[in-house]
């Protein structure tokens, strides 16, 4: 029997006699497509049939890297190359066992050593097994550790609710999302992302009943693709007809682009799908959508130095590269000289210097406006 699966049931069982669970028992299969199945060494070394089939019929796999630091899962290896060879993809949980803030480190640092490409991770915590200082203290110290190591992968916390209040209510905070443990008819209400429904989902990729989960209020996206990196540029549509999305899910749509537009990429995800996109925002610093980066030229300072002069009047010169405001015009400088320290080419292709009067920046004007 499956050591996490152990786990649960056991525990389960014993808080459902005082009246803090709801029904444990196994519920029906979900629709095919739906259900997400967490594997181990007990469903033993796949082939390569197996994990094209897993790939066609789950959005992706949830692996048992570790029991624990000192035992590793023996299949692992084997299972996740395979994953890799054929596209499915995974994210990754250590069974915890530490006994304090430094072995929780530890734990958590062995698991990313030994998943370094997984696109997210699970600590599992459902054993009482801190003996040294606090579970809170210690769970957070796994987060933190792991955070260190993966800055822009998911981080999820498993359990079952009332263990989960009782010994790590404070920790589970700093985590990206729950993962809760719940064998039951009906979908708890406590805030969640993954709902572990049942212990007997058949999986006919593998001809075999395993835990399973759905997900909840996140699409797949969510889990596979990277948190959001910050990124803080300007931006210019270099490319018309890119569709706008309204979610990295792709399930609908705001627009497309417009060449020569201009915005602000505040972050970006790399996406599953092997793709980048940015998250657009406008002038007036209203959320646009997300776009393939492919649709879009970044605005960055490319080192000039030249002595510009403004030789015609009209321009406006900005106090941004999105030219929101004009700190003035060039009618008004017309004649002067400045120190043109950079240069920026936006996506329709003009060219803006940043102009300094010795050591005061001035701001941006079209380069057209200079000799």
């Amino acid at each position: 029997m499956n050591l996490k699966k152990m786990g649960v049931k056991c525990l389960v069982a014993a808080f459902a006699c005082f009246g803090l669970v709801g029904v444990t028992h196994t519920v029906a299969h979900a629709a095919v497509g739906t259900s997400i199945p967490d594997l181990s060494e007990w469903q033993g070394a796949f082939t390569a049939t197996q994990v094209k089939n897993l790939k066609k019929t789950v959005p992706f796999v949830i692996l048992r890297v570790q029991y624990g630091s000192d035992y590793k899962d023996k299949d692992f290896a084997h299972n996740v190359a395979l994953c890799k060879e054929y596209g499915l993809k995974y994210g990754v949980y250590s069974f915890s066992q530490y006994s304090s803030t430094s072995d929780a480190k530890t734990e958590a640092n062995d698991l990313y050593t030994r998943a370094p490409s997984a696109s997210f991770y699970v600590n599992d915590y459902e054993d009482q097994t801190v003996t040294s200082g606090t579970t809170n203290s210690a769970t957070a110290a796994w987060y933190s550790e792991l955070r260190a190591k993966a800055p822009h992968r998911r981080i999820l916390f498993y359990s079952y609710q009332s263990f989960a209040n009782e010994y790590a209510a404070t920790a589970m905070k700093k985590y990206d999302g729950y993962w809760l443990a719940a064998y039951q008819s009906t979908e708890p209400s406590m805030s969640h992302v993954l709902w572990q429904y049942t212990d007997d989902w058949y999986a006919s990729a593998i001809a075999e009943n395993v835990d399973a989960s759905k997900k909840h209020s996140k699409d797949t996206s969510w889990f596979l693709s990277s948190r959001a990196i910050s990124y803080n540029k300007t931006v210019t549509a270099s490319k018309a007809g890119y569709t706008i999305w309204g979610s990295l899910g792709f399930s609908n749509q705001k627009g497309t682009t417009k060449k020569g537009t201009d915005y602000t990429a505040k972050y970006y995800y790399d996406h599953y799908n092997g793709r980048t996109y940015y998250s657009l925002y406008n002038k007036s610093g209203k959320w646009v959508g997300y776009v393939n980066k492919n649709a879009m030229k970044t605005m960055t300072a490319k080192a000039d130095g030249a002595t510009v002069t403004l030789k015609k009047g009209g321009y406006n010169i900005w106090n941004s590269l999105m030219f929101t405001k004009a700190n003035r015009t060039t009618t008004a400088l017309k004649g002067r000289s400045y120190t043109a320290k950079y240069y920026y080419t936006a996506g329709n292709g003009t060219v803006y210097y940043s102009l300094y009067d010795g050591n005061t920046w001035i701001g941006y004007v079209n380069a057209n406006a200079t000799k």
